[in-house]
């Protein structure tokens, strides 16, 4: 049996970052327990084998495709369609052969992936995917809404002084900068000098969130600690507009402090093994589900609300050809069903054994589980002796 299908430990637990970035501050404060397991060591994987999903990989790779292209056409302004500049923005973001290049990558890890099931495959063609991103980018996109071109090419610390190479610039872009004393670094997209003073700017092909302004405050942040100057405000940049805040000395000392308390809770809470989950919404997707008590409860509930086919079932009689009988949480009886094509998805079990099936299909009123090509079933509890170390 394939062990990643015994809801078992990893074989080795991830350790906190050693630099942490505004992404990962963001996805451990989110859940601990997740970013911990699906990047801990399984074996032979280095990190927890997410399975792929087609249609998410390819919103991934238009997604990607779009920021490239927002950060390149805002370095420029946002130069009108057809203009030189915005092909020349189109150019350098490698925004239409970008496509082919995603496309043949991901059919690459999907052919080689650990998981069963079916034939993992992006099956829209790299012009369908540019003709979506194309929409969108046009739907959004408002010309003229940046703040001019900068001709400043990315510079790191060893080029000299920040604040003077600014002045002298006008701006830098994709600035690498660390803390001297957190272990903290970002990747500033651009730092422009004004009238007002230092303004931080960061390009964003999505919707306006809280989290955008976040990041830019611990961009800031960075900022003054390595150029020794306060920034005057920061810039979410995004396709039709942009949004600005003005920063005051309380605001970056305060944001500096959380910073520095957020990593080292963080930091102390990745030593436990597992780390405290967060059960909420993200649950539902959450793709060590299987391996969480608090997260499974929160994902089977909603499932069973909704009727989708995420289930904790205890075996009664052993699988056959065709399937099996269960008893669900609930103490309702349930029955396994599955072609016999597909009966080498289902685990050698003895009666008694706990079983937690993920994207099964529901039927007659929850009376049945039905299992696909796409479903996964994981071996919680053995004839008695549990599976996992939770």
């Amino acid at each position: 049996m394939n062990t990643l299908y015994e809801l078992q430990a990893p074989t080795e637990w991830a350790t906190s970052p050693g630099l942490w970035s505004s992404s990962s501050l963001d996805e451990v404060q989110g859940c601990p327990r997740r970013w911990q397991l699906l990047r801990s060591r399984w074996g032979a994987h280095p990190r927890f084998p997410v399975r792929p999903r087609p249609a998410a990989i390819e919103g991934q790779i238009i997604h990607d495709a779009l920021d490239r292209l927002a950060r390149a056409c805002g370095q420029r302004g946002n130069p009108p369609f057809g203009s030189a500049e915005f092909k020349a923005a189109a150019a350098e973001a490698e925004f239409f052969e970008g496509f082919i290049t995603a496309i043949t990558e991901w059919q690459e890890k999907m052919a080689e992936h650990p998981r069963p099931g079916p034939a993992f495959q992006l099956r829209t063609s790299p012009q369908e995917l540019t003709n979506r991103a194309v929409r969108l980018f046009r739907e959004q996109y408002q010309p003229g809404t940046g703040a001019g071109r900068l001709h400043a090419q990315p510079v790191t610390l060893e080029e000299g002084d920040l604040s003077a190479r600014l002045r002298v610039c006008g701006g830098l872009t994709e600035l690498r900068l660390q803390h001297p004393d957190l272990p903290f670094m970002g990747v500033i997209d651009r730092v422009q000098w004004t009238d007002d003073g230092v303004e931080v700017v960061d390009f964003k092909s999505g919707r306006p969130s809280e989290r955008h302004r976040e990041q830019l405050l611990r961009y800031a942040v960075l900022w003054w600690r390595a150029a020794g100057e306060r920034p005057a405000r920061i810039t979410a940049q995004y396709l039709d507009g942009r949004a600005t805040w003005a920063l005051s000395e309380d605001e970056v000392f305060a944001t500096e402090r959380v910073l520095g308390e957020s990593i080292t809770t963080l930091a102390e809470q990745l030593i436990e093994r597992p780390g405290p989950a967060r059960p909420g919404a993200g649950c539902v997707w959450c793709p060590v589900r299987a391996r969480c008590e608090a997260g499974w409860g929160v994902a089977e509930e909603v499932a069973r609300s909704e009727e989708r086919g995420d289930a904790e079932l205890i075996v009664v009689s052993r699988p056959g050809p065709h399937g099996f009988l269960t008893y669900a949480k609930t103490g309702d009886e349930v029955a396994v069903v599955y072609e016999a094509a597909l009966g080498a998805l289902v685990p050698t079990v003895d009666v008694g054994a706990v079983l937690r099936v993920i994207d099964g299909v529901r039927k007659g009123h929850g009376r049945e589980l039905e299992i696909k090509a796409w479903t996964e079933v994981f071996v919680a509890r053995q004839g008695g002796r549990t599976a996992a170390a939770r």
